[in-house]
């Protein structure tokens, strides 16, 4: 009897991994989506400024999160519930990751692809993050990976960087004196995506649910965001002069970024969050081949990618099945 029980619960913690990981890889796809659509919403004649941008984006997820939301309340969800049964502790956490993830991370991402391209600066932020979420869940979240699990974060940031570092036209090579503040200002932004990520899986062992994360995650960013824009331009009356089409893609684009947050949410209630972090981390493979086929902009399919997308699949392989 008691052999039938054990083997049930590991099958449903085998069940649970496997799910989390499904999770984990939609979250990557959904933020592929939302990079794509960023990017072919700059390429039109009046795309506005980043800042414009992020504020387009964050309304645009508040809205279909108000409208998903009342969608499930005719069939008896009530998020009030869950709002109510928040601790402060929970809520702060989740206030500072939304500042730290949507705002700070980006600017200094953006930052960096100005001082050393995108090629460099995608390379550096994608290989670090992994490994300083892991080491913040280890000190954090108590989470200590195995060999195994250490060995696919190497093999995952491995291909990532084989990926992203490359010769890209207008970039120059990262050691140069003038460049080494770019390669500092990537790192950066790897470890306070890290940090944002890790303060998500923190809120949620602290109580908070994936619908009441992600709405105060995304409120976070929207608010900080519109004091933002009214500092700059004293009104938001400008934005109707951004191309019709930009605004379309960021609409899409904030779509897209709720349901990576929420699928990335879903992910922390299942595996490690350092595990979570890692197989979500492949989007910068996914960005390759999802441009290569929507936006033709991209590097021919070669050997390096080969070889980079394979370590990448081999590391989440690794990560979901054993």
């Amino acid at each position: 009897m008691w052999e039938q029980i054990a083997f049930s619960n590991t099958e449903r913690g085998c069940y649970s991994l496997i799910m989390g990981g499904m999770f984990a890889i939609l979250a990557a796809l959904s933020f592929t989506f939302d990079n794509i659509l960023i990017r072919k919403g700059l390429t039109e004649e009046h795309p506005g400024s980043i800042w414009d941008m992020r504020f387009v984006i964050s309304l645009a997820s508040i809205c279909v999160f108000i409208g998903g939301v009342f969608i499930a309340a005719l069939f008896g969800f009530n998020i009030k519930e869950e709002l109510e049964h928040l601790s402060f502790s929970a809520v702060f956490i989740l206030i500072i990751s939304g500042a730290l993830g949507p705002l700070l991370g980006a600017v200094l991402y953006s930052i960096a692809i100005a001082q050393i391209g995108a090629s460099h600066t995608a390379a550096l932020f994608g290989g670090s993050n992994p490994i300083f979420a892991t080491l913040l869940a280890v000190v954090f979240l108590a989470e200590v990976p195995d060999l195994i699990g250490l060995f696919s974060v190497v093999i995952i940031v491995g291909g990532i960087v084989v990926v992203g570092y490359h010769g890209h036209e207008g970039t120059v090579m990262l050691l140069e004196k003038t460049k080494i503040a770019g390669g500092i200002i990537a790192l950066l932004a790897g470890v306070t995506a890290a940090v944002s990520q890790i303060g998500r899986g923190a809120a949620l062992n602290l109580g908070a649910t994936p619908i009441t994360a992600l709405f105060i995650f995304h409120a976070t960013a929207l608010v900080i965001v519109t004091v933002i824009c009214l500092i700059n331009k004293g009104n938001l009356s400008y934005l109707k002069h951004i191309s019709r089409k930009s605004l379309y893609c960021y609409s899409g684009s904030g779509t897209a970024l709720l349901a990576g947050n929420y699928f990335f949410f879903i992910s922390l209630t299942l595996i490690p969050a350092w595990q979570a972090v890692a197989i979500r981390n492949i989007q910068p493979i996914l960005v390759l081949f999802m441009s290569w086929i929507f936006l033709k902009t991209v590097d021919r399919i070669n050997w390096r990618l080969i070889f980079g997308a394979a370590l990448v699949t081999l590391g989440v392989v690794i990560l979901n099945v054993y």
